[in-house]
């Protein structure tokens, strides 16, 4: 029974003083009251008072200017177990329990009239500062100001401390309050009675909109959305990233990586829908850097594939799209690992969740470096020893034979200079030489003339009625030429035949009488005798 007239008198309070100010209450318990100097609201900076009321059966009740708890300026009030009410200025930069910071806190005044009477608890506060904090602004001549409340029921925090631990809320609201209707004629308190009028009604139905509660999120979409992109960015993109260089199959790399991309963008909508009902979505580090990250992300598979054409086009050669895309992916995949740490924050999760994450994290990419910097290292290796056995071999004297401008004119020089002596190089294929070479070019080259026969010349209505022409002889190569150097050089060596060897040239040569003859001859004149 004494609780119940306490809440009536706490309500009945903040009756007295809305025609004074714009007030609203979410409850038969609770009520927040709202005053802006004229002074104020003309300079856009100033003092603005305000005031919340509620049950002593609250641990504590809290009022905040902002769209949403995250980035908002939150005056809490608890009771100091000494009859009266603590005011603490906190700032939450993600989703967790607001911390009070001696730097950042606003500038807040307990006025007359705070305290505790009977089972209500009352703070009337006057802030200096509270137009603009760290991470936020008010415009005090707003028409449609965003305002949240959010309170829990419980035993009474009774502490002086401005930074005492308080526990989650178990209800919150969030409102807008037309501030043109909560001007004061002058810059004094409004709430003992002495202070100024209201421009407007001031009656909680007028200026004041309360928006519709959202769905509260639901903790395992929140779970499934930070699952699916830690599986994707601290293992599954390292692991892909190393099976290039370890298996060199393009398709198995591409594969993997799609499944993975594929994964990233369902868990980025379930980070999108969990984000929208509690409120995070833009309005911190890991919702914009997570939204870049995977923005930047969709055309990864794109450069992946002009990737690879540019492979099949080129060979081994890497052009700009091809470090385009790897290096596009790595600082991509790092920035998405930084930014499943800040999720973390953001969520207020567990010290050894985060310290799990950062051991496997650290852990999966380690070992993508190794694997690749081990590949690149022995694929060097390997390049090496292929050049090396390469120039091996051809010191060795190959049994290919290459055909080089100055190697074959030098052969041939040779050939000339060693039939010239008249001396005899011994042919094999076990040990061949430089004159082996030129021999073995010159007898396909005799092949070729002996085989070459000069196509007959047929028949058609064209003969003899139009002039013929002979086919130009091609210009001799300079191997050519050399070789034909060296069939004369042979063609002069050759053995002179018995009985030419006083013919003059372009003479034929005397012939010889037969001895059979000059026999007959003597016979005849023996038998004459």
């Amino acid at each position: 029974m004494r609780s119940h007239s306490s809440c009536a008198a706490a309500v009945l309070y903040a009756a007295t003083i809305r025609a004074a100010t714009i007030s609203f209450c979410p409850s038969d318990e609770i009520c927040y009251a709202v005053g802006v100097p004229s002074a104020t609201a003309s300079s856009g900076s100033g003092n603005i008072y305000f005031q919340i009321s509620a049950p002593t059966s609250y641990e504590w009740v809290a009022l905040g200017t902002g769209p949403g708890m995250v980035g908002a300026n939150i005056f809490l009030v608890y009771q100091d177990g000494k009859g009266n009410v603590t005011v603490s200025s906190r700032q939450s930069s993600r989703h967790a329990e607001p911390q009070y910071d001696a730097a950042t806190a606003s500038e807040l005044e307990l006025l007359a009239g705070s305290g505790v009477s009977g089972d209500a608890m009352v703070a009337n506060v006057r802030c200096a500062n509270c137009e603009v904090w760290t991470g936020g602004a008010l415009d005090v001549a707003d028409k449609s100001s965003q305002w949240i409340g959010a309170w829990r029921k419980g035993n009474p925090l009774a502490s002086t401390s401005l930074a005492e631990g308080i526990s989650v809320h178990d209800g919150s609201q969030q409102f807008n309050l037309d501030l043109t209707q909560a001007s004061l004629d002058t810059d004094s308190d409004p709430f003992s009675g002495v202070g100024g009028t209201v421009s407007g009604s001031g009656s909680s139905a007028s200026g004041v909109s309360v928006q519709a509660p959202k769905t509260r999120a639901n903790k395992k979409v929140i779970w499934a959305h930070g699952l699916g992109m830690a599986i994707a960015f601290a293992i599954l993109y390292p692991l892909g990233s190393a099976l290039m260089p370890l298996f060199g199959k393009w398709y198995v790399h591409g594969g993997f990586q799609v499944v993975t991309w594929l994964l990233m963008w369902a868990a980025f909508g379930l980070g999108v829908f969990g984000a929208q009902q509690r409120n995070l979505l833009f309005n911190n580090t890991h919702t914009q850097l997570g939204t870049v990250v995977v923005a930047l992300l969709a055309i990864q598979p794109a450069l992946g594939y002009l990737h690879h054409l540019h492979y099949l086009k080129n060979g081994s050669s890497r052009g700009i799209i091809s470090y385009g895309h790897i290096w596009w992916g790595r600082i991509l995949m790092v920035l998405g690992a930084i930014n499943g740490g800040l999720g973390l924050q953001l969520t207020n999760a567990s010290d050894g969740l985060i310290v799990a994450y950062s051991i496997v994290t650290t852990v999966m990419f380690l070992t993508y470096a190794i694997v690749k910097t081990t590949m690149s290292m022995r694929k060097k290796t390997q390049r090496y020893a292929g050049d090396d056995r390469r120039k091996g071999s051809s010191g060795a004297g190959s049994s290919t034979f290459v055909e080089h401008g100055n190697e074959s004119r030098q052969a041939v020089a040779a050939v000339s200079r060693m039939a010239g002596r008249n001396t005899v190089q011994m042919r094999t294929f076990l040990n061949p030489t430089v004159s082996r070479r030129a021999d073995f070019v010159q007898e396909l080259y005799l092949k070729e003339l002996k085989a070459y026969k000069t196509p007959a010349l047929k028949a058609n209505d064209a003969q003899g009625h139009v002039l013929e022409f002979q086919q130009p002889k091609a210009p001799l190569s300079p191997e050519e030429a050399d070789l034909a150097s060296s069939l004369k050089e042979y063609e002069s060596m050759a053995v002179e035949v018995e009985g030419q060897e006083g013919a003059d040239a372009g003479k034929p040569a005397a012939v010889a009488q037969d001895w059979l003859v000059e026999e007959e001859e003597d016979d005849d004149h023996a038998h004459g005798h």
